[in-house]
């Protein structure tokens, strides 16, 4: 009976588990470890996510600023007509502007509801819903278009005989016509597709243009846009409100009312703050805001741009208590008064640029 006991004594041994010690032992390193992987990860979904709000923050503010700056570079565009020597000759009724050289570019600093007293846009939506503090940017220009004037005219009162895609016009639309030497800007009196078009009393103060112009002469669509920042009436995961760049495109009806198209552009567009470089007599650049008293704004050449953009993901840890550096003005937190942004956890980041007008030179 010794032998086989003594056997079943050793199999006991060798089938022993772990002692509480080894577990615990066990235990804690594979909380350790598996903590360590959770860290890893969340540090690395945090990465992540940082890294895509910073990327379209970025994307953004590159579709911002190229639209912005694209139209800026044409302010004043009339062909080869320098804005300086050829006084455009207006016989559109309801014109855009009375005064090219004075509207090509106007910029006005929002600082209350009525900033836009006077303008075109007094008492529009543009108004009203431009965000305070930041600034609205007013463009008119000159638009190429596959237009051509294919013969010469007689007399100044003789219809435009053109070749192109017509259909792109509709009647009484607004038409820059220039050359080196004249500039005029009519509506058309008749109907575009039939490659005639007229500037006849009726929609025009006179059927006369400046001059008889010829087939050297080039025929552009007449643009006069207005871009601002406000509201989009959305809000991100948290309740806060989500601001964009948008567009006020004239839409030149034969209107003593200014009728707009307004588009949405860029989400993310906090703010725009822009400073003019007016061209002094001895040829320097002097950067002043649109409300400097007597700053001239025909004689601007260039201009600073800034723009405040944010994310609509809150990726931060804690609140924005930032201060945000733009040409002129400083954005600071909700909490510190003047011109602000929201106190959440939304990334922000500006961006700045200087545009040359081209046609200031």
């Amino acid at each position: 009976m010794a032998g086989p006991s003594l056997t079943l004594t050793r199999s006991h041994l060798a089938q022993k588990g772990l002692s509480l010690v080894e577990l615990m032992i066990t235990l804690a390193l594979s909380s350790a470890l598996i903590l360590g992987i959770f860290t890893v990860y969340l540090d690395s979904s945090k990465t992540g996510r940082l890294s895509n709000s910073l990327a379209r923050i970025q994307e953004s503010s590159r579709i911002a600023v190229d639209i912005l700056a694209r139209d800026l570079r044409m302010v004043g565009f009339q062909g080869c007509a320098d804005p300086y020597a050829v006084n455009m000759n207006i016989i559109a009724d309801n014109p855009p502007t009375g005064d090219f050289l004075q509207t090509t570019l106007r910029v006005w600093e929002v600082d209350d509801a009525n900033w836009a007293d006077g303008t075109e846009f007094d008492g529009t939506s543009i108004e009203t819903d431009a965000v305070i503090g930041s600034d609205v940017i007013a463009i008119q220009r000159g638009e190429t278009v596959p237009i051509e004037v294919t013969g010469n005219m007689e007399t100044s009162n003789a219809n435009i005989q053109v070749i192109g895609q017509t259909e792109l016009f509709s009647q009484n639309d607004i038409v820059l016509i220039s050359d080196c030497e004249n500039a005029d800007l009519f509506r058309i009196s008749s109907q575009p597709e039939s490659d005639t078009w007229a500037h006849a009393e009726g929609v025009n103060s006179d059927n006369r243009l400046s001059q008889a112009y010829n087939e050297k002469a080039n025929i552009f669509r007449f643009s006069s846009n207005a871009y601002y920042v406000r509201d989009t009436g959305r809000v991100d995961n948290f309740g806060n409100p989500i601001r964009a760049l948008y567009r006020a495109r004239n839409n030149l009806l034969n209107s003593g009312t200014p009728n707009f198209q307004i588009d949405e552009l860029v989400e993310g567009v906090e703010n725009i703050q822009v400073l003019l470089g007016e061209k002094l007599p001895g040829g320097n650049l002097r950067y002043r805001a649109a409300d400097h008293a007597g700053l001239d704004f025909t004689a601007v050449a260039a201009v600073q741009l800034g723009l405040l953009l944010s994310d609509a993901e809150e990726v931060r840890d804690d609140a924005d208590t930032v201060s945000y550096s733009l040409p002129g003005e400083t954005i600071g937190p909700a909490s510190g008064g003047g011109v602000t942004h929201p106190e959440d956890r939304r990334l922000r980041r500006t961006f700045e640029t200087t545009v040359t007008l081209r046609n200031r030179d």
